[in-house]
């Protein structure tokens, strides 16, 4: 396939690019700067991508003929203090690269035959007790439900024949992410329950999301919404007592809700607060993920056998 990806420079990205590459497609990488110059189709030989800039597209998007598919990953990280600003970015971010990509390919008079779009598990909003699929509702009542909600609804515009909204859970990765800052607490003998530990992680290990992206651009059944995560999601206190056996640290210091909410101010949420996830449709699909279980995922990643 002649697959177009934005955020391809990212943490997901360069993952995805690496594994569509190895088998054997081709396409674009969209991102704020270009490295090759692009002219034509712009396309590359079988199993190499060329990067473009937005730039470029806004002004010649037949640099797209004869795309199949599109990958939209392309948001700022909402790892941030949540200032007015930093909400603003965000939001935005998300939306305007949506919105482009739909000015792009409309001009273009292009469709390609699949949109995979990210978004979050967010968009069910917090809960400590209620299971989420993806036919639960999204919820109305927090920043980042509101997040989720405008970024699929820019993402519905995008001219293709079938879209997929992957909600991501928590991306577990040996490096980027979010994973370095939430075991340094436990290489800095540190670590243990955030608030109340009771808060759910709904979490995917990085090579599973890539498969999982790959799967769903090769299935035409998984359309709409599709949850990005591991079927076995965990409490907190499950999560840090499986990071300190996979690093060799002990489990046992509380920190406590009030000074991680004046430290971080809305932002703690995503700490102090969860859902409970689960990947239905993947399953229902035939995806088969590789590490279920977060003592297993994090022993991958960053045990002392690991790689």
């Amino acid at each position: 396939m002649n697959i177009a990806v934005t955020g391809g420079t990212g943490f997901v990205g360069q993952a995805l690019i690496e594994a569509l590459s190895e088998a054997g497609h081709s396409g674009w990488i969209i991102s704020r700067s270009a490295e090759n110059k692009a002219s034509g189709t712009g396309l590359s030989p079988a199993g190499s991508f060329v990067q473009i800039s937005w730039q470029q597209l806004e002004k010649d998007p037949l640099l797209l003929k004869g795309v199949d598919a599109v990958v939209n990953l392309a948001g700022e990280t909402i790892s941030q203090r949540w200032t007015n600003a930093a909400k603003q970015r965000i939001r935005s971010s998300r939306i305007n690269a949506a919105s482009a990509l739909s000015a792009a390919l409309n001009r273009a008079g292009l469709t390609p035959d699949v949109l995979v779009q990210a978004s979050g598990v967010n968009a069910y909003g917090f809960s400590d007790s209620a299971t989420f699929t993806e036919d639960s509702p999204v919820s109305e009542g927090d920043f980042l439900a509101s997040v989720v909600r405008d970024w699929e609804h820019a993402a519905r515009a995008i001219p293709a024949k079938r879209i997929a909204l992957l909600r991501f859970g928590i991306v577990l990765g040996a490096s980027g992410g979010a994973l370095p800052s939430m075991l340094l607490p436990f290489r800095m003998m540190a670590g243990g329950p955030l608030g109340s530990g009771d808060q759910w992680i709904s979490w995917i290990h990085k090579q599973d999301l890539i498969r999982l992206i790959i799967h769903t651009l090769e299935h035409p059944s998984l359309e709409g919404a599709v949850n990005a995560v591991s079927p076995e999601p965990v409490r907190n206190s499950e999560f840090g007592r499986a990071a300190a056996a996979a690093l060799g640290r002990p489990y046992w210091l509380v920190a406590p809700a009030t000074p991680l909410r004046l430290l971080l101010g809305e932002m703690s949420e995503l700490l102090l607060k969860g859902q409970k996830v689960l990947p239905a449709k993947a399953i229902s699909s035939g995806f088969q993920f590789r590490h279920p279980s977060i003592s297993e995922a994090l022993n991958d990643l960053v045990g002392k056998h690991s790689s």
